[in-house]
């Protein structure tokens, strides 16, 4: 049986729902950063946390490319659940890095979580084998005042 049992506007719901589903799912595969703010409080963000439209527009191009590339070499037309979920997998792979170049306060402002100042922030790195990875500490640096 085909996505949507052949009606292509059902078949492009199932892979929207799907999609969205999988970007946005709070397990353990999709955690990104344990944040501990200055009252020792912890929390787990999600990749979900820092989606934007950026993100979606890269995964929408990911998995446009990898269907271009199947049509040329395969000639099997169309984009598939598949190429959507292995889009998303990629692209959170390349935001595991995006704390060791941003200020952790800033974390605050897009967790929604202000007026706790952060203190350490801990990347949750998963494998694709679903083996937790462990993570890398990222500390805060304290800056002097400016005159």
């Amino acid at each position: 049986a085909s996505l949507g049992g052949g009606d292509v506007n059902k078949a492009v719901r199932v892979m929207i729902e799907t999609t969205v589903e999988e970007m946005y799912r709070t397990d353990e595969n999709n955690q990104f950063l344990e944040v501990t703010y200055q009252n020792g409080d912890k929390e787990v963000m999600y990749f979900k946390d820092f989606a934007s439209g950026a993100m979606i527009e890269n995964v929408v191009r990911r998995a446009k490319k990898l269907a271009i590339k199947r049509e040329l070499a395969e000639g099997i037309r169309g984009i598939r659940v598949d190429d959507l979920l292995g889009s998303i997998h990629q692209e959170f792979k390349e935001h595991e890095d995006l704390p060791n170049t941003t200020n952790p306060d800033d974390w605050a402002k897009i967790s929604g979580k202000k007026g706790e100042r952060i203190v350490y922030i801990r990347t949750l790195v998963h494998r694709e084998d679903n083996r937790f990875e462990g993570g890398r500490a990222i500390e805060r640096v304290a800056t002097g005042q400016y005159l």
